[in-house]
């Protein structure tokens, strides 16, 4: 029974952890979006001021050329920071910008639904990766779970020449006849495809 009420009291936890996240994310959205629409205001005023600008030269032939850069710089500045903030956005919302048409898209979509154009595909640095065979392992491994070699090791000081440092000898590796997983001497099965070793 006491352990019924601790996962009951797990769950209710869990609940209202994503319940304030939530919260959290709608909160910022929001102050998002005002940001926004302040910054575009900004932009439109600045639009206003540069018209007023050149009107006033255009009826006064005679007088100084008013300084059109000052203002343009700063719908510049403007729209740059529309941009981070719709990149900040976008990121809270977990979406991504179809370079095509310019809907927005969840990210991990392969083609956009709006117009069906293909989708830039992320570029994700691998995690723990080997320097022999390149590919993935699980942070903290001490070797890679493909060919073996050793993970994390310092590079020997530059000093210290090759013929002084300790030569070891790997432990024999065995790889999976059916798909090249790594496997310890004594296992039966392939822990990736099951298949007899």
């Amino acid at each position: 029974m006491a352990n019924f009420f601790e996962k009951l009291g797990d769950s209710i936890s869990k609940g209202a952890a994503t319940v304030n996240q939530k919260a959290n994310d709608l909160m910022e959205t929001n102050k998002l979006n005002q940001d926004i629409k302040a910054a575009q205001q900004q932009k439109e005023a600045d639009i206003v001021k540069l018209g007023q600008l050149l009107y006033n030269y255009k009826k006064n032939p005679g007088s100084a050329e008013p300084d059109y850069d000052a203002v343009i710089a700063d719908m510049d500045s403007i729209d740059e920071k529309i941009d981070s903030l719709n990149k900040q956005l976008q990121d809270l919302r977990n979406e991504q910008i179809c370079p095509n048409c310019g809907s927005a898209v969840a990210k991990g979509t392969a083609f956009c639904p709006n117009c069906g154009s293909k989708m830039p595909v992320p570029q994700i640095q691998p995690v723990n990766p080997c320097p022999s065979c390149g590919k993935e392992n699980t942070p903290g491994d001490k070797f890679c779970q493909y060919c073996g070699t050793p993970l994390n090791q310092e590079a020997p000081a530059a000093e210290a020449p090759a013929a002084e440092a300790p030569v070891e000898e790997a432990a024999p590796v065995h790889m999976c006849p059916q798909c090249g997983t790594p496997y310890n001497e004594g296992e039966k099965f392939c822990q990736n495809c099951g298949h007899t070793l």
